[in-house]
């Protein structure tokens, strides 16, 4: 089965760093603009939870705080944990690789942001009937 998901987005807060025995994870929200708008004209985001782990963490902590724009791979995750009696499910994105493609540093960092401009697409549909295309324009045999 293939699993795989790239985002680019920006960090919705600063990320959360936990460490167990030397151990650190990194866990943060990233919101990613869609290619469209609402019936307003507002831009709509998705918001997915990331999380990673060891050197990676480590660096997020250090090179990334709210509002960072980040370049993601990775897989997406499904767990369910009980809290109160209460069955809750989570979808996150595990980490494989991150690019950090603001600022170096955070102190560098503190900009505030709107989401990207949606260019709105011409609506410019063509049917293949008013395409001339010769057989041999979609295929060459080898």
């Amino acid at each position: 089965m293939i699993n795989n998901i790239v985002i680019v987005g920006r960090l919705t807060k600063d990320p959360k760093i936990f460490e167990k025995e030397g151990n650190k994870r990194a866990t943060f929200c990233v919101a990613v603009t869609r290619n469209y708008k609402d019936k307003d004209q507002n831009p709509i985001c998705d918001y997915l939870f990331c999380k990673a782990f060891g050197k990676m963490a480590s660096n997020i902590e250090q090179y990334v705080n709210q509002g960072s724009l980040v370049g993601i791979t990775g897989q997406m995750q499904s767990r369910k944990y009980e809290k109160e009696g209460q069955t809750h499910f989570v979808s996150e994105i595990n980490i494989e690789t991150i690019k950090f493609m603001s600022p170096r540093n955070k102190q560098e960092n503190n900009i505030s942001f709107e989401p990207f401009p949606i260019e709105e697409i011409p609506d410019t549909h063509v049917s293949f009937n008013e395409i001339n295309l010769k057989e041999n324009d979609l295929y060459e045999p080898v």
